[in-house]
């Protein structure tokens, strides 16, 4: 029996792009049993374990919550407290460690998408062309940087501003979320190329978008995982979901955390505890995401509905369901 017409549980659409052609082209390809990897049968394998690189992922999000949390703390109150030190030279010691971690990384994923091997960039991507996870954050570091120059320029520095560039970030990377989801809920296209996905394609959430360029550059998944990623979410229905979920969850989550943190450095009276609050926000709001993350990925549930959907490939058509109509 033919696969019905219409599926009133579609969330999205599936993305084209010349470089990985059709997604049911490489599902045919793929065996009917699972492999080491764990994939569904019938779907567009990933092929990337996380948990093989947790070394890298532990030490480097320890090493970003350390630098952007712990370290100006540790800084900040026994410099203010117990030294004599004018407060602009002490915040222009603690500025001045801001970015020795992360602009390390964000250094290494910009030359491993300019390198001549293009094996990290964004499928028909250029070389200079970076991808939409690097452009975003360039404007980000900017705009973070600009602030605490700005706020530490003054003979008595303005602490509450100095504590408010991430809850800032995270109330940007939020709106780009909820902005994007949006998006992808009504069927609106792309207005530029967005990483591996072309210009007029349809719009998917960003935190596809940041799973590709997060995983393909920093994790070393490159290219093909880039390719698979697209594929996976154009085949199966309950992945973009899953994806769509993710994508409010950590949109909706970070305005909020965003928000309040930002609300609670200008309202607490005393300034000193106000820059430990700003401080601390960002990492408990990563640890709290990154444990949510895991948790959705691993959802046994998703699974079941990714296999039921698998076997429905495997036996050929799958209809308007997942956003294609095909033909033998």
């Amino acid at each position: 029996m033919a696969e019905p017409t219409h599926d009133p549980e579609q969330v999205g659409e599936p993305i084209i792009s010349p470089e990985y052609g059709s997604a049911m082209d490489s599902a045919r390809r793929m065996s009917t049993a699972k492999d080491e990897y764990g994939n569904l049968p019938g779907l567009p394998r990933l092929e990337y374990r996380l948990m093989e690189h947790k070394t890298k992922l532990f030490v480097v999000s320890g090493l970003l919550i350390f630098e952007g949390s712990v370290l100006p703390i540790v800084l900040f109150y026994p410099l203010w407290y117990a030294t004599n030190l004018r407060h602009g030279i002490l915040f222009a010691i603690i500025t001045s460690f801001f970015g020795l971690v992360s602009g390390l990384e964000f250094a290494h994923r910009s030359w491993r998408l300019v390198h001549n091997n293009d094996m990290y960039r964004p499928l028909d991507g250029t070389r200079w062309g970076f991808d939409f996870t690097h452009s975003t954050l360039s404007i980000c570091y900017t705009i973070m940087t600009a602030i605490l120059i700005g706020a530490s320029i003054p003979e008595e520095p303005l602490v509450r501003p100095l504590a408010i560039p991430v809850p800032l970030f995270f109330i940007g990377a939020g709106m780009l979320c909820i902005v994007t989801g949006v998006m992808s809920a009504l069927g609106m296209r792309t207005a530029c190329k967005i990483s591996s996905i072309p210009k007029g394609a349809p719009q998917p959430p960003y935190v596809l978008t940041a799973v590709e360029d997060v995983v393909g550059v920093d994790g070393g998944g490159a290219r093909p995982f880039r390719r698979k990623l697209l594929e996976r979410y154009n085949a199966s229905k309950y992945f973009r979901r899953l994806i769509a979920e993710l994508n409010w969850f950590w949109g909706i989550g970070s305005v909020i955390s965003g928000a309040g943190t930002l609300a609670a450095v200008w309202v607490i009276p005393q300034q000193e505890v106000a820059y430990g609050v700003g401080e601390m926000g960002r990492a408990f709001d990563i640890l709290r995401r990154l444990d949510n993350d895991n948790g959705h990925m691993d959802s046994k549930r998703t699974q079941e509905r990714e296999e039921t959907l698998g076997c429905k490939y495997t036996q050929g058509g799958c209809g308007h369901g997942i956003g294609y109509n095909y033909t033998e």
